[in-house]
């Protein structure tokens, strides 16, 4: 949650929990094929907020930066997969 507080995220803990049953919960129902189209819109959403947010590679150097990169790039690809399926599932 420090992280998160330092990135000026407001109740973090709260937002924290949050983040993790959206996750868990979408998930869940995209595996299970149910609302798959609205699970894969929250998963969609959170990552277009939280991908830039704690993976901003261009704020580092070094290592740091090279991590952050590819999370920022494993997070848009699930992204666009999650994209296709809210399309298929349509």
């Amino acid at each position: 949650t420090q992280m998160m507080t330092a990135r000026g995220v407001p109740q973090a803990r709260l937002m924290l929990w949050l983040g993790i049953v959206l996750q868990i919960v979408s998930g869940a129902l995209v595996i299970s094929g149910v609302w798959t189209a609205a699970a894969a819109l929250c998963l969609v959403l959170f990552l277009v907020i939280a991908t830039p947010m704690f993976h901003n590679f261009w704020d580092h150097q070094g290592p740091e930066r090279a991590a952050r990169i590819n999370g920022f790039v494993g997070n848009v690809a699930l992204t666009g997969g999650f994209l296709a399926l809210m399309g298929q599932a349509l």
